[in-house]
């Protein structure tokens, strides 16, 4: 018996069963890697389309409370002009808590540190505002321009998180138009700003040669 073990044909025999056996091993682990790399990535597309999710919703939230924020005129106090209040709170954009980033890609996690940093730095600004001169220091044209341009660029990113992750929001009224509100405030104040630049040259004068020629009130 061990004779036939060490003839030539049973060395055989039992080298091709351990190649057999080496080759089915290798298979097995490498369909159990592929496998648990399938599980691991469906594990974390889960978590970014999750986090993309809670992301959008907060968004959602800036936006609507940015919408009321620049459609609220202030109600100024009869007994003190300089003295005023909103009826809505400052619009304010809160991240979701205690997660990983690094889920979303770095161009779209970027955006949404750098608008929450933005919204920040906006009501740093209307803070330093001098409220007690002429004008409020342009106070309420400030507010709503600059929360209307932040809540536009809120409402891009939405969008672009409703397309990378095959996500859908509650609906909303159809009347509701944010997009289009916040455009047509944006809308007025260049429109504003254009009409102020050119009352500016006429009054003023400029150091810069005239383009077009005077007409009319202008020309005289």
């Amino acid at each position: 018996m061990t004779q036939f073990f060490e003839s030539t044909p049973a060395i055989m025999a039992m080298g091709a069963l351990i190649g057999c056996a080496c080759f089915a091993l290798g298979a097995f682990t490498l369909a159990a890697i592929e496998r648990t790399k399938r599980s691991r990535n469906r594990h974390s597309r889960t978590e970014a389309r999750s986090l993309a999710m809670l992301t959008a919703l907060a968004l959602d939230d800036f936006v609507g409370a940015s919408y009321a924020a620049v459609h609220d005129s202030p109600e100024f106090n009869p007994m003190d002009d300089g003295e005023f209040a909103f009826h809505t709170p400052d619009p304010v954009f809160t991240l979701p808590k205690d997660v990983d980033w690094s889920l979303l890609d770095d161009q779209l996690s970027d955006e949404i540190m750098w608008l929450s940093n933005r919204i920040k730095n906006l009501s740093y600004a209307l803070d330093s505002l001098d409220l007690s001169g002429p004008g409020y220091d342009s106070f309420f044209e400030r507010r709503q321009r600059g929360y209307s341009e932040l809540a536009s660029k809120a409402l891009d990113i939405i969008d672009h998180l409703l397309e990378e992750f095959d996500l859908n929001l509650p609906a909303k009224p159809e009347y509701y138009r944010q997009r289009e509100g916040f455009a047509a405030i944006l809308q007025r104040g260049d429109e504003s700003n254009l009409r102020a630049i050119k009352t500016s040259i006429v009054s003023n004068g400029s150091n810069i040669t005239q383009l077009f020629p005077k007409t009319g009130v202008e020309a005289e």
